[in-house]
C-alpha cells in the first residue's frame, strides 16, 4: 500500500489528493461543487478534441493538470492522429503513465498504424514482445519486408497450427507460408485441432490445403465428425495409411458417444483390416469401453494403462448407475488434482456411504466436505444434518480505507470514468488494477464499483479479484421491493427469486443472451407472453423485458409454475428454467429410480448442470442471508420417478 499512496502524491498532486480525501462517491453531504466542475470541463475538452479544437482543449487541459482523468485528454488527441504521432511521442507517453490502459493502446495502435504504411523497419525497431496474435503476425510481415525472409517464415507455424481462424492481419503472411512450407502433416494437425474443438467452418476451410493424396481423407475426417455412422460403411475406408487410420479413430470415437455396440462391432473389423499401432489402439479401446459403461452394457474396473480422462469418463458412467464399488474405484484411480475436488470428494463419500454402512471413512469426508461454501459443501452438510457455512468474510469497509484505496490513481481514474460516462475505459483501468492491489484494496475497490450503482460490474469484480468470501459483494440485493413483491404474489421464497436473478443476469437489466432472453430474469419474449397469460398480466413487448418492473413479475410467475409442474422439486424447476420442461421430462424418464442428486449430475448438458448447481448453491446463501436455513434439497433421499 505504501508504494501506491507515495505514488498517488507523486501523481495527482496534494490539490488532487485533497479534492479525493473530499470527494468520496460514497460520501454524503454537500455537493462538492470543484470535482463537478473538473468533470464538466473534462467532458467539454474531450469534445473539444473530437471535434478537432484542439488548441481550445489543450488550454483546458493545462486547466485541470491535478486532475485524476487529465492524462485522457492526450489519449483521445492521440488516438486521433495515429498516423502523425512520432516514437518520442507514443514513447513519452507511455512513460509518463506506464499504468493507464490507454497508453498501452495508443501504441498497440500505433504500431498497426505503422504497418499499415509499410513503415516496417520503423515498426520492428518499437516492436515489444506481446501475446497479441494480430501484432505478431504483422512483426513477422515487418521481419519479411525488410529482408528476413526466413526468420519471419520460421515464425508462422506456430500461429498456424492452431484450432480456431486467426486475425485478417495474419492472412499476408501466411499466404506466404503456405506457398512454401505448408505441407499435409502440418495441415493435418491444424484439421484435428480444429474438429477438436468442433470449428466446423474452419475445418471445411483446410481442405484446401491437402495434396490431392490425403485430401480425401481430411474430406473423410471431416465427414465422420458430422456423421459418424458413415464409419460402418468400411468399403470407404478400405485404405490403411496413417490417413485413414486418423479418420477412422475419430469417426469410432464419435460413434461410441451415440451408439455404443455399433462402434465397437465396427471397430472389430477395424482391427482386422487395418494395421492400428499399440498407441493408436489404446484411445479408441478407452472410448469404446467408457460409451459402453455409459450405456450399462460394461462393468470395468481401472488399469494401469487408462488415461485420465478415461477415469473421469467412466467415473460419471457409474455414478449414473448408482454402480458405487466401480465408482469408488475409478474416482480414485483419477489423478490427485481432479480427485480432491469437491465434486468427486462428495461422490466418493457417497460411494463408500453406499458400499459401508455407517462409514466413519464416509463421514469424515461429507464433514470436512460440510466446512465448504459450495453446492457439494451444502450437500455434505445436509447429510450429517449440519447449517451449512457461509463463511462469510464481509465488513464494512470506512471511510477512511475507501479514501487511500481512491487516492491510487488507477482506482481514482475508474471512479471518475465512470463518472464521466466513459464506461469502457473505465472497465479497462478496472481490469489493470486489480491484479496489482492488496486484498484490503480489491475490496475496498469493489465496494466502490458497487456503491457507486455498477452492481453487475461489482460481482464480476469480486470474483476475478478472488473476493470469494465477500458474500455482500457477490451476493447484493438489487429490486428488493419488486422481488418482494413477486415473492408474496407468487409464494416463491425471496431468496430463491434473487438466487435466479444472481445465476440469470448478475441482475443486469439489460442483459441479452445468444438466445435473445431478456432482462433480470432472461425472459424469452415467448415464455414472457406465455407467463403472462397463465399469470393474467399484461402482455409484454420484447423490448419491455428490460424493465425489472415487467421482468421480475413474468419471471418469478413462471418459476413458480415449473415448481408446481414439478411438485416443488426444485432441482427439476430449475433444469427446465434452463433447458426447457420438454428436456427435463426426457431425464426424468431416462433416470426413473436414481437418487436426487444423482439425477443433478447426471444432466447431460453441461451448462443445465452448472447452472442447477448454482441456483441451489446460491438459493442457499441469500437464505443464510436473509437468516433462514432451508435444506438443500427439500428430499434428500428422493427417488426420481417418471412423470
Amino acid at each position: 500500500m505504501k508504494r501506491y499512496w507515495l505514488h498517488a502524491k507523486r501523481r495527482l498532486g496534494l490539490a488532487l489528493t485533497v479534492l479525493l480525501l473530499a470527494a468520496s462517491p460514497l460520501a454524503g453531504g454537500a455537493v462538492n461543487v470543484a470535482l463537478h466542475e473538473h468533470r464538466q470541463a473534462y467532458r467539454k475538452a474531450v469534445d473539444l478534441v473530437l471535434a478537432g479544437h484542439v488548441s481550445a482543449a489543450l488550454k483546458i487541459q493545462q486547466e485541470l493538470a491535478d486532475y485524476v482523468l487529465a492524462p485522457y485528454i492526450t489519449y483521445h488527441r492521440n488516438r486521433l492522429r495515429l498516423s502523425r504521432l512520432s516514437a518520442a511521442e507514443v514513447n513519452g507517453f507511455r512513460r509518463d503513465h506506464p499504468d493507464l490502459p490507454g497508453a498501452q493502446r495508443i501504441y498497440w495502435q500505433w504500431l498497426e498504424s505503422l504497418a499499415a504504411r509499410g513503415q516496417w523497419r520503423t515498426f520492428l525497431e518499437h516492436y515489444e514482445p506481446t501475446d497479441q496474435v494480430d501484432l505478431q503476425c504483422l512483426r513477422l510481415r515487418a521481419l519479411h519486408n525488410t529482408g528476413q525472409r526466413e526468420a519471419a517464415l520460421d515464425g508462422v507455424e506456430a500461429l498456424w497450427t492452431v484450432g480456431k481462424s486467426q486475425p485478417k492481419a495474419c492472412d499476408p503472411i501466411f499466404q506466404l507460408w503456405q506457398r512454401e512450407r505448408l505441407n499435409d502433416a502440418i495441415a493435418w494437425r491444424r484439421l484435428e485441432l480444429a474438429i477438436n474443438a468442433n470449428q466446423r467452418l474452419l475445418a471445411r476451410y483446410l481442405a484446401r490445403f491437402f495434396s490431392s493424396e490425403a485430401r480425401g481423407w481430411a474430406q473423410a475426417l471431416y465427414d465422420l465428425h458430422v456423421n459418424p455412422a458413415h464409419i460402418e460403411r468400411a468399403s470407404r475406408y478400405s485404405a490403411d495409411n496413417e490417413w485413414s487410420r486418423g479418420a477412422i479413430a475419430h469417426g469410432l470415437k464419435r460413434l461410441a458417444g451415440r451408439d455404443a455396440k455399433a462402434a465397437r462391432e465396427a471397430w472389430a473389423r477395424y482391427q482386422a483390416s487395418h494395421g492400428f499401432s499399440a498407441a493408436e489402439r489404446r484411445p479408441i479401446d478407452e472410448a469404446i469401453d467408457a460409451a459402453l459403461a455409459e450405456a450399462g452394457l460394461l462393468d470395468r474396473s481401472p488399469t494401469a494403462g487408462d488415461s485420465p480422462q478415461t477415469a473421469a469418463r467412466f467415473a460419471l458412467a457409474y455414478l449414473k448407475q448408482q454402480n458405487w464399488p466401480l465408482l469408488q474405484a475409478w474416482i480414485e484411480r483419477m489423478p490427485e488434482v481432479e480427485r480432491f475436488g469437491d465434486k468427486w470428494q462428495y461422490w466418493l463419500a457417497r460411494a463408500v456411504d453406499a458400499s459401508h454402512e455407517n462409514s466413519e471413512r464416509a463421514r469424515l469426508a461429507f464433514r470436512s466436505l460440510a466446512e465448504k461454501r459450495s453446492y457439494y459443501g451444502f450437500l455434505a452438510a445436509q447429510r450429517l444434518g449440519l447449517p451449512p457455512r457461509m463463511n462469510d468474510a464481509s465488513r464494512v469497509i470506512g471511510e477512511a480505507e475507501l479514501q487511500r484505496t481512491l487516492a491510487i490513481p488507477a482506482v481514482g481514474r475508474t471512479i471518475e470514468l465512470f463518472a464521466v460516462g466513459d464506461e469502457v475505459n473505465a472497465r479497462r483501468e478496472l481490469l489493470g488494477v486489480i491484479p496489482r492491489l492488496s486484498a484490503e484494496e480489491r475490496a475496498a475497490t469493489t465496494t466502490m464499483v458497487q456503491r457507486i450503482g455498477f452492481t453487475t460490474l461489482a460481482i464480476h469484480t469480486a470474483n476475478r479479484a478472488e473476493l470469494r468470501d465477500h458474500l455482500w459483494l457477490r451476493f447484493p440485493v438489487l429490486h428488493q421491493s419488486l422481488f418482494g413483491q413477486a415473492s408474496h404474489a407468487t409464494t416463491v421464497p425471496l431468496a430463491l427469486l434473487l438466487a435466479f436473478a444472481r445465476q440469470e443476469s448478475a441482475f443486469a437489466a439489460g442483459a441479452r443472451s445468444s438466445a435473445n432472453a431478456r432482462g433480470v430474469l432472461q425472459m424469452l419474449p415467448s415464455t414472457a407472453r406465455l407467463a403472462a397469460k397463465r399469470a393474467g398480466l399484461p402482455t409484454p413487448t420484447a423490448n419491455g423485458l428490460y424493465d425489472p418492473a415487467t421482468n421480475i413479475p413474468l419471471g418469478a410467475s413462471h418459476i413458480a409454475w415449473l415448481l408446481r409442474r414439478y411438485d416443488d422439486v426444485l432441482p427439476f424447476a430449475a433444469a427446465a428454467y434452463n433447458a426447457g420442461e420438454h428436456r427435463v421430462d426426457r431425464w426424468i424418464r431416462e433416470r426413473a429410480g436414481v437418487a436426487l442428486d444423482v439425477w443433478i449430475d447426471a444432466i447431460p448438458f453441461r451448462e443445465t448442470r452448472n447452472y442447477v448447481h448454482n441456483v441451489l448453491a446460491f438459493n442457499q446463501i441469500y437464505a443464510a442471508r436473509f437468516g433462514a436455513a432451508p435444506p438443500m434439497l427439500s428430499n434428500l433421499d428422493l427417488v426420481v420417478a417418471p412423470r
